[in-house]
């Protein structure tokens, strides 16, 4: 189906995954698409937990927002099913689902996500919210001097380190809190702090863990060899902790009927379909681009959303994905924010600052998302403080870093 006018029955896109990438699928496709799409947000879960908040947990910075998805759906006027997909049977424009059921689509949208395993056996892994109680445990231990050393581990083949840089510098904030002495280390096979943001952003962040006491090593791959060692390739060096704490591996999610790579990655192209097979997309971390992180999912999701809005007639201008990274480090203190275009041939426009670079400010700089977060957010402190509040449906972008943050905004369906 190439065309939808408002005689036809609306477009079915069916999005299969409640995460970053899903969420701002679904808001982009009602904004772009309007009533000529029928959307299904497929999801076995009840909210939609705003993990990359969930590295300030261990610190008592307050729990990672949870949006029920319910009120999600009615907000964005879609079908909520709670259940996941087993098989597609891209043919029969059909999924089979974990509850046996089956339904089919005219669009699919996969934005299941990826699977993420410990690295090594002898370290505290930190995956996100599961994660959460175990290292809170750690911070309460280096608070009463049980734990004088901590190594933080980037393992080879991680894309997406930030969270461990935020873990090594509000430790060492703690710690100065507290009045405790403890060494921090962290190691990485990166060959400078953070390279994907440019150099600027890498030596700003150098100089913070400096700061911060954190001894630095890159260019090195950790292995574990037994609780508490941690041995440095290729260069034989060895570095002891009392506590190991490490980022995952990042794992596909291997769907029966669709295409993947060697590592259950599904393969996509410049336009987020899903090679092979009609009228699939996929976005987020399931989908092969190397770099794994709510942003570019976001950035991934809104493409598709455009091709899909351009199959019903709606005449948009579908850009093919060009990444642009931005991120905003937690430090303890005020956080730092970073802008680079992975494509780019200068770094002309890099940024690394503590001037907010993106409106609303939030962690996952999503089109749609950062918006949406930043209402939830709000409409969470109102209550909190027992005010009334009425809710609106969230369509509004967010505001790049070249246009001046509007303060007082207000979001209106259309």
């Amino acid at each position: 189906m190439t065309t939808n006018d408002t005689t036809e029955q609306p477009l079915h896109v069916v999005v299969a995954g409640g995460g970053v990438a899903g969420l701002e699928a679904v808001m982009a496709l009602r904004d772009l698409a309007g009533n000529r799409v029928r959307v299904t947000l497929l999801e076995p879960g009840a909210n939609f937990v705003y993990r990359p908040l969930s590295v300030g947990e261990p610190f008592a910075l307050g729990p990672a927002q949870a949006t029920s998805l319910t009120q999600f759906a009615r907000d964005f006027d879609c079908d909520l099913v709670h259940d996941t997909v087993t098989e597609v049977f891209p043919e029969l424009h059909t999924l089979a689902l974990q509850s046996g059921e089956e339904l089919t689509y005219d669009k699919l949208v996969v934005t299941l996500g990826a699977r993420r395993e410990a690295a090594f056996a002898h370290a505290t892994t930190f995956r996100g919210q599961e994660d959460v109680e175990a290292l809170h445990g750690l911070v309460q231990d280096i608070e009463e001097g049980y734990v004088r050393s901590v190594a933080f581990l980037v393992p080879a083949g991680v894309s997406w380190s930030l969270p461990l840089y935020e873990l090594a510098l509000m430790t060492a904030r703690r710690a100065y809190e507290m009045c405790v002495a403890v060494d921090l280390t962290l190691i990485t096979p990166e060959e400078r702090v953070l390279p994907l943001f440019g150099r600027q952003a890498s030596a700003d962040v150098r100089a913070m863990l400096e700061k911060a006491g954190v001894t630095v090593r890159c260019g090195f791959v950790p292995e574990v060899v037994r609780k508490g060692l941690v041995m440095l390739h290729p260069s034989g060096d060895w570095v002891e902790a009392d506590c190991i704490v490490a980022l995952p591996v990042v794992r596909g999610r291997r769907i029966a009927g669709l295409p993947c790579d060697s590592t259950g990655f599904l393969p996509i192209d410049s336009f987020a379909r899903v090679g092979s097979v009609n009228d699939v997309y996929a976005a987020g971390d399931g989908a092969n681009f190397p770099l794994k992180q709510g942003g570019i999912a976001c950035q991934q999701a809104d493409v598709a959303a455009s091709h899909i809005a351009r199959a019903v007639g709606i005449p948009v201008d579908v850009q093919p994905f060009r990444a642009v990274l931005r991120g905003q480090l937690l430090t303890g203190t005020k956080p730092h924010f970073m802008r680079h275009d992975l494509r780019a041939q200068s770094a002309e426009n890099d940024a690394s600052t503590e001037q907010m670079l993106w409106w609303p400010p939030t962690k996952v700089a999503g089109k749609y998302l950062a918006s949406y977060i930043a209402v939830e957010e709000e409409r969470e402190r109102a209550a909190s403080a027992g005010h009334s509040v009425k809710r609106r449906a969230v369509i509004a972008p967010m505001r790049p870093e070249h246009e001046t943050p509007l303060r007082g905004y207000e979001f209106v369906a259309r």
